[in-house]
């Protein structure tokens, strides 16, 4: 006697669609804007940004009867181009507009918004893995409270460093911060409302606010992070994302862009001894870890 399978009845058998769409996991981002916003120092036209230094001068002993010495310093500078520009385009035919149940159009600004910020913080986490003089903590490893006291001293001993610094981590190095009882006990902390456990939450030691990012630089397990004072990093951004649309009649689609124009730079601090012409990552600290 024949069998009424699922094949034989699949006439039979009604699909559903989702009323919503599977959307991409999307990362929080942080990076760029923790960068000291440096625009208005750029507005309107050029590409190219000049950072004259201002060096210290050399006090000398004067002698009775001789004239002292004019001090001359040969200035150097640093220059940043601006020009980053990235561009999220897409086209949507009517076609497919009017026959998806689907706000396709709607769906593209708002993956356009993403991919140009996370394409942003990319580009300034790139920076973070750029100090070789000056970094604390061993790649596939969490940090300890030894390499954080050494990375404030770091900019304590440079001079010209006003707290509150920054930092940022991987969450993997985060994560290592929580195990360390100085970051959540509240009797260092002074948190009674248990954030720190409850909620994950680093404290702020050592004159720092502690962020972090899924988009640090480095291959799992491998991460870089920084911790730095004031505006040693910075963007200038000349386009902030801006969307574009434009319709086409003969093709009868849309077609969608948006794009952004900027920057983003670590500056390198003038040396503090006397009649010095020499720049350096003086107020930046790498800070290598686990992803």
């Amino acid at each position: 006697m024949p069998n009424v399978t699922g094949t034989t009845a699949d006439v039979f058998i009604d699909e559903r669609w989702s009323p919503e769409l599977n959307l991409a996991v999307r990362f929080k981002t942080v990076i760029m804007e923790l960068f000291a916003d440096w625009t208005s120092k750029m507005q309107n036209s050029g590409d190219l940004f000049h950072l004259p230094s201002d060096h210290n001068l050399t006090a000398n002993t004067k002698t009775a009867g001789t004239d002292a010495t004019p001090e001359a310093i040969t200035e150097t500078q640093q220059n940043f181009t601006v020009s980053t520009h990235q561009i999220v385009a897409q086209t949507i035919e009517d076609f497919a507009e009017v026959m998806s149940k689907y706000d396709i159009r709607a769906g593209f600004t708002s993956k356009a918004a993403y991919a140009l910020a996370r394409a942003m913080d990319v580009t300034a986490g790139a920076l973070l893995d750029d100090n070789t003089s000056q970094t604390q903590g061993v790649l596939t490893a969490e940090l300890t409270d030894d390499n954080m006291i050494r990375s404030w001293q770091y900019l304590e001993d440079a001079g010209g460093a006003e707290p509150p610094y920054k930092a940022i981590l991987s969450p993997a190095g985060w994560a290592g911060l929580l195990k360390i009882d100085k970051y959540t006990n509240v009797a260092y902390t002074g948190d009674n409302a248990g954030k720190a456990l409850h909620r994950a939450q680093v404290s702020m030691l050592y004159d720092t606010t502690f962020y972090r990012s899924s988009l640090l630089p480095g291959t799992a397990p491998n991460a870089s992070g920084h911790l730095w004072a004031g505006e040693h990093f910075f963007k200038i951004v000349k386009r902030y994302p801006t969307m574009h649309t434009w319709y086409s009649p003969l093709a009868t689609a849309w077609v969608l862009s948006s794009d952004a124009i900027y920057g983003a730079f670590e500056r390198q601090e003038a040396d503090e001894a006397a009649a010095a012409t020499t720049v350096a990552r003086l107020h930046g600290v790498r800070l290598q870890h686990l992803k």
